[in-house]
C-alpha cells in the first residue's frame, strides 16, 4: 500500500451573521480597542437559530469533496473533532455529517481535543487509513457561542462558530504529510473546561447547578500556549531534520496575536512566518487550522515543494503538530465558501 497521505481538497463554511466588537461593546464593558489590542480580533460569525456544528460541518464537507473531485460515496472515514457536537454524547456529529452529504459507504466518529482537534484528526484519519485505504474525510468544527458566557468580557469576545474540512487520500506520489506529533497533559485539566457531563449536577438535581458555560484560566492557558507552540515547531524540525528557515508556513491555532508574537519572539523568527486570519474570525477552536489553511490555499500563498506546519494547543491539555511536504498529485482548489 502506498503510504504518502495527500491533502487533496478544502473546504470552509461559516454562519451568516458577523458580530463586531462595536457591538459587543453594546452589553459588555470593553472596547474595540481593548478587544483589538489585546488580542487581534475585530469581528467574528455566529450562528444563528437554524445554523449548528453539524450543518457547518456538513457545508465544508461538501465544499472539500468538490474542490478533491470526489463524490460523497467514495469517502471511507470521516472523522469529526469537536467541542460542540449537536448532541450531547451521541449520536456522534460525523454521523450527521455522513448522513447530511450521503457518504453512505463511509465509517463515521467524533474526536475531542478541543483546539487541537484538527491536528488529532487527522492523524486518527492517517490510522484507520492504514486499514481502509479510501479517501478520508477530516472536518473539524465549533459553534463555541452555544457554550461562551456572554456576559463574561473576558472569554466571549475571543470566540465565534465555523467549520473548515479537509480530504485526506493515499498515493504513491511523493510528499504529503511528513511527520506528527501528539501530545497531552491531563494535569492541566482545570485550566480550560466546561462545566458540563456526568461529574456535574444537572438542572432538577439536589443542590446548586450553573449553566454548562466555557471556563478558563486565561495566564495559564496562554504560558502553556506559548511553551506548546514552540515545542512542537522545534520537536518537528528536528523530527524531519529541517530547519526553520526551510519551513515557508506555519498556520497555527487562531487563539490569540499576543500567543504568536511571543512564540516568534521564543523562537527568534519574524512572527510573518505564521499565517494569521483571527482578526474577522476569532477564535473557532478545533476550525481554526483548516480555516486559515484553506484561506492560505484561496490566496494563492502555497507552492508544491513547499513545507507547511500546522500546529495547535487546547484544552486536556492538548497540543500537537503536522509537517506537510505540499506536493498534491491533484490540484488543490480552495474555493470561496
Amino acid at each position: 500500500m502506498a503510504k504518502n497521505f495527500h491533502i487533496t481538497g478544502m473546504g470552509m463554511a461559516l454562519p451568516k451573521r458577523i458580530v463586531d466588537n462595536h457591538e459587543l461593546a453594546k452589553t459588555l464593558d470593553t472596547t474595540d480597542e481593548w478587544i483589538v489590542s489585546h488580542t487581534g480580533i475585530r469581528s467574528r460569525h455566529i450562528c444563528g437559530p437554524d445554523e449548528t456544528t453539524g450543518s457547518l460541518a456538513a457545508q465544508a464537507a461538501r465544499l472539500a469533496l468538490e474542490n478533491a473531485g470526489l463524490k460523497a460515496e467514495d469517502i471511507g472515514t470521516i472523522v469529526v473533532a469537536t467541542s460542540t457536537p449537536d448532541f450531547c454524547g451521541f449520536p456522534s456529529t460525523a454521523c450527521l455529517v455522513q448522513r447530511d452529504i450521503g457518504a453512505v459507504n463511509a465509517s463515521a466518529m467524533d474526536i475531542r481535543a478541543a483546539c487541537t482537534g484538527f491536528i488529532y484528526a487527522m492523524d486518527v484519519a492517517r490510522g484507520l487509513m492504514h486499514l481502509d485505504p479510501r479517501p478520508a474525510l477530516v472536518v473539524a468544527g465549533d459553534a463555541m457561542s452555544r457554550i461562551v458566557d456572554w456576559t463574561d468580557r473576558n472569554t466571549c469576545v475571543l470566540f465565534g462558530d465555523g467549520a473548515g474540512a479537509a480530504v485526506l487520500q493515499v498515493s504513491d506520489h511523493p510528499g504529503g504529510i511528513a511527520h506528527s506529533i501528539l501530545r497531552a497533559d491531563g494535569h492541566g485539566a482545570a485550566s480550560l473546561y466546561r462545566e458540563d457531563g456526568s461529574r456535574h449536577e444537572q438542572p432538577g438535581a439536589q443542590g446548586t447547578w450553573a449553566p454548562p458555560y466555557l471556563r478558563m484560566n486565561g495566564r495559564q492557558v496562554f504560558n502553556f500556549a506559548v511553551k506548546a507552540f514552540e515545542e512542537i515547531i522545534r520537536d518537528l524540525c528536528a523530527k524531519a531534520s529541517v530547519s526553520m528557515e526551510d519551513v515557508k508556513w506555519i498556520v497555527p491555532h487562531q487563539a490569540n496575536v499576543r500567543i504568536l508574537e511571543a512564540t516568534a519572539r521564543r523562537l527568534e523568527i519574524p512572527v510573518d512566518r505564521f499565517f494569521v486570519n483571527i482578526e474577522n474570525l476569532a477564535n473557532t477552536s478545533g476550525a481554526t487550522i483548516p480555516l486559515a489553511l484553506h484561506q492560505l490555499l484561496q490566496e494563492g500563498k502555497v507552492k508544491n515543494g513547499d513545507k507547511i506546519m500546522m500546529v495547535g494547543f487546547g484544552a486536556g491539555l492538548t497540543w500537537g503538530g503536522i509537517l506537510v511536504d505540499w506536493n498534491p498529485p491533484t490540484s488543490v482548489v480552495a474555493a470561496r465558501a
